[in-house]
């Protein structure tokens, strides 16, 4: 019963942090993670973060682990669980938040240790993250001997860590809409063309993938990802495409390039951007004329 109700608080918070942010802001997460005694880590399925950001407004999540790494987590005026054998206390004060980037006066310390019994550490340092990056904090190991998992089985877990990570919400119900052609200009002035429409939530990759095209014996693949970014009545878009000639074998590829641009949409807006350097030598496609064209919408 005590486990559920520790699952119970986590996603309470979780749905706390979902309702309190905005649109473009940044989420500051603490996340559990176990290390099994094969060397795999793998998170331990507690997260807390403090919600919606807001400069000099500190935070405290305190976090403990049971026998075999199981963590909980709750806030003040709550403590670490009875039996817990680590617990540490995580408080998080926003200093400066710069689109994308989120500054934070990070201070922890593992106030509770059976396993080791020496005083407790901590740090107190200013901490900037990027959505998608992270900083570890602390870990200790866990005594494998005479303990098991909830459902019996022997204990695999050799040491549990927390780790602060940066990111946007996973609560956005906005939603980005693409098209994007591929479009290669035949010598005789006409085109061809193929169309991908992708959808997904802003800031997050969106792949896409054409057809394969013949260059004599070879065979060309043209792939890559955006992620749009909306503004105020545009859509930042960043892409990343890749043109490859393909390996005789069905394993990969002999040679491929890149290409990486930023573009700015306006609604309905389509934009085109080539794919050939001008300094390009011959390789993959060399003496086609290839191009995407973009355009970009926000549905919701």
């Amino acid at each position: 019963m005590r486990l559920m109700c520790s699952v119970l608080t986590v996603l309470l918070l979780a749905a706390s942090i979902a309702r309190g942010q905005s649109d473009d802001e940044v989420t500051i997460t603490v996340s559990g993670f176990r290390l099994a005694a094969n060397g795999a880590e793998r998170p331990a399925g507690i997260t807390w973060g403090p919600g919606r950001l807001t400069v000099g407004k500190p935070s405290v999540g305190v976090f403990s682990v049971r026998d075999c790494g199981y963590f909980t987590a709750t806030m003040p005026p709550h403590s670490f669980e009875e039996n817990a054998t680590a617990g540490w206390r995580v408080e998080i004060t926003p200093i400066k938040i710069t689109k994308p980037a989120v500054t934070v006066r990070l201070r922890w310390v593992r106030a509770l240790d059976k396993g080791s019994g020496v005083s407790p550490i901590g740090e107190d340092v200013e901490v900037t993250l990027r959505p998608g990056e992270s900083r570890p904090l602390d870990s200790v190991s866990i005594a494998q001997s005479g303990t098991k998992t909830l459902d019996g089985r022997p204990c695999e877990t050799k040491a549990v860590s927390l780790r602060l990570s940066a990111d946007f919400p996973d609560f956005d119900r906005r939603l980005i809409g693409a098209n994007i052609w591929l479009v290669e200009r035949l010598p005789n002035g006409k085109e061809d063309s193929q169309l991908q429409s992708v959808r997904g939530l802003p800031h997050r990759p969106l792949t896409f993938y054409f057809d394969s095209i013949a260059d004599g014996a070879k065979r060309i693949d043209f792939f890559g990802k955006l992620i749009a970014d909306p503004e105020r009545g545009r859509i930042e878009v960043t892409l990343e495409t890749v043109r490859a000639v393909q390996d005789p074998t069905p394993l990969g590829y002999q040679a491929a390039r890149w290409f990486r641009s930023t573009v700015q949409l306006k609604p309905e807006e389509i934009v085109e951007i080539a794919l050939r350097d001008p300094d390009e030598k011959v390789d993959a496609g060399a003496g086609r004329t290839f191009s995407l064209r973009i355009q970009a919408k926000q549905i919701r």
